[in-house]
């Protein structure tokens, strides 16, 4: 209240009203009781000493003295506001003062999380890259492929994207509900000869042989999904003998893409197409390659079978280069459409011969690259299921948590050392409002350091990204708004997450507990939170160690397996169909290179990524058997230079153009022939062709070990070998030489001289055999590399443990080595403790690692057994590592002068 706030009493001489009022208009509220109180004693005094009268002047020549401008300055308080800007300043010079103080825990902490981060975004970011594929559509929701499900006769089940050719136009009509119907044909793998502005040259000597390229669409493909033409429009692919560039392909075909529209293109030497437009390049995250788009019109006037084969009337023939996608209208269920099309199954292959069941149903189109029951348009883009996202996403998830683990372990730990701080600061009056706050700033400061440091180490590792993921290391991708906001809430999340525990932790310390020293024995007697915490930490490594384990051997199994055929030394190219009258001299030019063993021309390689099947006849010529067989064209050295065995019979010739059929053992199983040598000589029927057996051979792997969606009987598939020169499309040539480069520049230059107009390409089959465990190869990358991550996350936090417990038992250490402890004994006093939670971890992640990687193994035919040692194993790694993390501080703590440490006692 101020002084002259009460009415004075009739006997009491008071200072001046009108000069109190001035003073109280002029003065800022937050001075003016001090400065009027004193102002009043001086005037009472005064009056005592000089009279009433002269006092009241004295009192206005004070006031007139007073009006100044420190006098007027506003405030709030005389005292700072715990929220204002000097208190903010205050937590971060105490912050920051506390972690240098203590700077190599800091360091361990922000060193940790950092790792922590850096490897959870590059593991969120494959994430989000791999979830993005083709939503950039509009209203790609909508979108479906139409798929067939083929259940045979025998109960093996077959699913493929392929549809008859007809099926496209059936759609259209039957099914108005769909609002849009598209047919793609998916891909060429074309020879493009670049002939310039005159269609008909014939010395044109620039010629590219593209891999998973040349798909064939009309223009309503670009209606229903978002490729943008930078030149020409989509109507122009309605002619045919057409064809759009992307931009990159444009300027590598013309060297500017504005040059390219009216150019011509020969594509296989044989269709020559006028360039009609250009594409802006694709984006990576999309499953169709985009650089080369054929006019579908070309297909159907194409009256061979240059654009895969069947023709748009025959409903038998299926391709599964052959898809369908549809538009469904908003809110129309997906179950409706399957309904719709179940009846049209029933409508277009009720009547058939066959006795096998056709239905089909739509696939989102999402499912093109997670799906891996089909096969890609492309092999650059790989089929990655949903499953295996969500395992990435979990163990980024699984590194983050355990970089907080660590964090919140050192600093809960840390708070014995502050306990006395924090009862000081709370008998001095602070709040525990105030305290958790001080203690989250300096956990603020630590995690923005450590995602600065983070998102730098991720910067530097993106190359990591294409090496495990084979996704793009494009930094633009990922460094976006979006990320920033992702970080910006990952700052908060992770200042509280790592942060909140310890601050209430510290906070809520007693100040009488804290001056009678019983924080340090009550926190650290019985089973901690923080203990907990390293369990979590060890068990978390040793499941990835173990799968790690386990995922190594399963490849060296795979990679030990013995196929039925022979890999090593194996050259392979490719033959173009156009030219099969010359393949005979090529065999012959070959055969002349020093160290060629033998030359061969089939379909594919004897384990390929082939789906050519077909149903076939054999006990009664004129009914189908009631399963499909695998089919390979091959010529009669197929089998000697793949070292393929034969239990009967013998291959047919070289030359050999009438139908003749050699079978393996799994196909006479199902067929119920015990003895191979019964069927030599016995006619088969496939589709209009019959010839004899004459020839049975072991059993070989057409396939990777894993199912993939194909029926086997056993893992190996019934096969079915016939020569046929018009699908050689595979050259293979087995070396046997000392000098394998110059071999292979031989056989290409060779290749050049009876195929001048045909780019050459090739690999070694062991080469192509490999890139079908790319995905598991991958995986067990992926495990050795985070496996290492968590193993140094986790030791970094066991280092820091270790650390602080030997230096909080260091005068237990002094006065025990001074009674005679030994430093083994002392070692051993330390380290148990630690121990004891690794053994622990142990017994956890041992059940859950089996359980995970024996549900992996079930994908594979040939799989191995999962040994009780591989646990054992893993559990002595990691007890090993432990140690000599742990170790490192109990020697330092055993090696210590007693005196030294019992000095200031």
């Amino acid at each position: 209240m101020k002084p002259n706030s009460q009415a004075p009493s009739p006997n009491r001489r008071t200072p001046p009203r009108l000069a109190d009022r001035l003073l109280e208009w002029f003065v800022a509220p937050h001075r003016l009781e001090a400065l009027q109180g004193d102002l009043h004693e001086e005037f009472a005094y005064q009056v005592e000493r000089v009279g009433f009268q002269r006092a009241r002047w004295h009192y206005w020549r004070d006031v007139l003295g007073f009006m100044r401008p420190w006098a007027m300055k506003r405030g709030q308080s005389e005292y700072p506001n715990p929220t204002n800007t000097d208190m903010i300043q205050n937590y971060l010079k105490i912050a920051w003062r506390s972690l240098t103080r203590h700077r190599s825990f800091t360091s361990l902490n922000v060193l940790g999380l950092s790792v922590g981060v850096a490897a959870a975004l590059l593991l969120f970011m494959t994430v989000r890259y791999e979830l993005s594929f083709d939503t950039f559509h509009t209203e790609s929701d909508r979108i479906y492929r139409v798929v067939r499900e083929q259940i045979l006769a025998s109960g093996d089940k077959e699913v493929t994207p392929g549809n008859p050719l007809p099926m496209a136009a059936a759609l259209k009509t039957d099914i108005a509900q769909f609002e849009a119907v598209v047919p793609v044909f998916g891909t060429l793998d074309p020879q493009v000869t670049v002939l310039g502005s005159d269609p008909n040259a014939t010395k044109a000597t620039t010629k590219f042989l593209e891999d998973d390229e040349g798909m064939l669409v009309g223009p309503e493909f670009f209606r229903l999904f978002n490729f943008p033409w930078l030149i020409g429009r989509p109507d122009a692919l309605a002619q045919p003998n057409v064809i759009a560039l992307s931009k990159t392909f444009a300027e590598k075909y013309f060297g500017d893409a504005q040059q390219a529209v009216g150019k011509f293109l020969r594509i296989n030497n044989h269709t020559t197409m006028r360039v009609v437009g250009v594409l802006a390049d694709a984006p990576p995250n999309t499953s169709f390659p985009m650089n080369l788009m054929i006019s579908y019109a070309t297909k159907k006037a194409d009256k061979g079978e240059r654009y895969g084969f069947g023709s748009f009337e025959d409903w038998g023939g299926t391709s599964s280069n052959d898809q369908i996608f549809v538009r469904l209208p908003r809110n129309f269920p997906v179950a409706a459409a399957d309904a719709l099309l179940k009846k049209f199954s029933l409508k277009h292959y009720d009547k058939r011969v066959d006795s096998d069941q056709k239905t089909h149903s739509l696939s989102p189109l999402a499912d093109l690259h997670h799906d891996n029951r089909f096969d890609t348009f492309t092999n650059k883009v790989a089929v990655v299921p949903l499953q295996r996202i969500w395992n990435l996403a979990v163990v980024g998830g699984l590194l983050l948590l355990m970089a907080c683990v660590n964090f919140v372990n050192i600093a809960s730990a840390l708070a014995t050392r502050r306990a006395k701080e924090v009862g000081v600061r709370k008998v001095l009056g602070s709040q525990k409002s105030q305290l958790v706050a001080q203690f989250l700033t300096e956990t603020f400061l630590m995690v923005l350091a450590s995602l600065v440091l983070g998102v730098a180490l991720t910067y530097v590792a993106l190359p990591l990204l294409n090496t495990l993921f084979a996704v793009p290391a494009d930094a633009s991708l990922y460094f976006n708004a979006d990320l920033g906001l992702a970080l910006l809430g990952l700052l908060v999340l992770l200042t509280l997450l790592s942060g909140l525990y310890p601050a209430l932790v510290l906070a809520s310390f007693s100040p009488l507990d804290v001056f009678r020293k019983q924080i340090a024995r009550g926190w650290l007697r019985g089973i901690s939170v923080r203990q907990s915490l390293i369990v979590f930490q060890f068990a978390t490594a040793l499941v990835l160690i173990i799968s790690t384990m386990i995922n190594l051997r399963q490849m060296d199994y795979l990679s030990r397996m013995d196929t039925g055929f022979s890999k090593e030394g194996v050259f392979n190219f490719s033959l173009d169909t156009e030219y099969r009258t010359r393949n005979a001299t090529l065999r012959n030019e070959l055969l002349r290179v020093p160290g060629v063993a033998a030359v061969t021309f089939s379909s594919d390689m004897p384990s390929s990524d082939s789906r050519w099947q077909s149903t076939f006849a054999f006990k009664n010529l004129s009914k189908n058997e009631d399963f499909i067989a695998s089919l390979k064209m091959a010529d009669g050295d197929y089998f000697k230079t793949y070292g393929i065995r034969f239990v009967a019979g013998a291959p047919y010739a070289v030359g050999d153009t009438l139908p003749k059929f050699v079978v393996n053992e799994t196909l006479l199983k199902k067929l119920g022939v015990k003895n191979p040598a019964t069927v030599i000589g016995r006619n088969l029927r496939l589709g209009d062709v019959t010839g004899p057996i004459v020839g049975v051979v072991k059993d070989f792997h057409t396939n990777s070990a894993r199912d993939g969606g194909v029926p086997r009987a056993g893992g190996i598939q019934p096969i079915l070998l016939t020569p046929s020169n018009g699908f050689y499309y595979a050259g293979s040539v087995k070396i046997r030489s000392q000098n394998l480069p110059q071999t292979v520049e031989r056989i290409k230059a060779v290749y050049a001289r009876v195929f001048p107009e045909v780019a050459f390409i090739s690999r070694f089959y062991d080469e192509a055999l490999n890139a079908y465990y790319k995905a598991e190869q991958q995986m067990g990358l992926l495990y050795r590399v985070f496996a290492g991550l968590t193993i140094f996350i986790a030791c970094l936090g066991l280092f820091g443990l270790a650390a602080f417990t030997a230096e909080q038992r260091t005068k237990e250490i002094g006065v025990r080595k001074v009674l005679g402890a030994s430093v083994a004994g002392i070692i051993t006093l330390l380290s148990k403790d630690f121990l004891k939670l690794v053994l622990v971890a142990i017994l956890i992640a041992s059940p859950i690692a089996w359980y995970l990687m024996n549900a992996w193994l079930q994908d594979f035919t040939y799989r191995i057994d999962i040994e009780w040692w591989v646990f054992a194993l893993a559990g002595l790694l990691a007890v090993s590592i432990a140690l000599l993390t742990v170790s490192f501080q109990s020697i330092k703590a055993a090696l210590m002068n007693p005196v030294k440490s019992l000095r200031s006692e």
